[in-house]
């Protein structure tokens, strides 16, 4: 399953902290991948290339994060009913 994120909190094994947000620093896209057990941070092309930031799930202590997909899905649904 991979999860579509906004902003993102992440707190490291090794008490190291990392923040990222779609469209801050030339941050394109953040997703989770439970499947392959990582967090991809994609910068898109560059003039040098592509830019990834892929963190290890099993490095990962706690991890906050907003999805505005589900927040707009959630919203939908109560609109429905």
């Amino acid at each position: 399953m991979t999860k579509m994120i906004d902003k993102i909190e992440i707190n490291m094994i090794n008490e190291s902290v990392h923040n990222f947000r779609v469209g801050e620093f030339g941050v394109k896209n953040i997703e989770i991948d439970e499947v392959r057990g990582f967090i991809e941070v994609d910068y898109g092309t560059l003039e040098i290339g592509m830019k990834k930031v892929l963190i290890p799930l099993q490095n990962v202590e706690k991890c906050e994060f907003i999805d505005k997909g589900n927040i707009t899905s959630e919203k939908s649904e109560k609109k429905l009913n």
